[in-house]
């Protein structure tokens, strides 16, 4: 099976970054082999992954480089989107 990686950038002022963390942190607690991680925009890592995807708000997710969603995700979409990349 594919292995998953999802990038959620963030910010420390944004309002809609912490329901995002929700909705990411509920799909990897029913997905164990789901690896996430929370990449403030602040930083040199986040800027750079922000520029590589010409993301330009958070909240943001990056799934295995591949798809980008922007803004507070739904838990179907996000399952959606990951179930299409792990067929690929």
């Amino acid at each position: 099976m594919k292995q998953i990686t999802i990038k959620l950038l963030t910010s420390p002022t944004c309002p809609y970054c912490p329901m995002a963390a929700d909705v990411v942190r509920r799909y990897v607690e029913k997905n164990r082999d789901v690896i996430a991680m929370e990449i403030p925009v602040n930083t040199d890592e986040g800027l750079k992954e922000a520029v590589k995807f010409g993301i330009r708000g958070v909240p943001a997710l990056i799934i295995n480089d591949e798809a980008v969603m922007l803004g507070v995700p739904r838990l179907s979409d996000l399952e959606r989107i990951v179930e299409r990349l792990r067929a690929s």
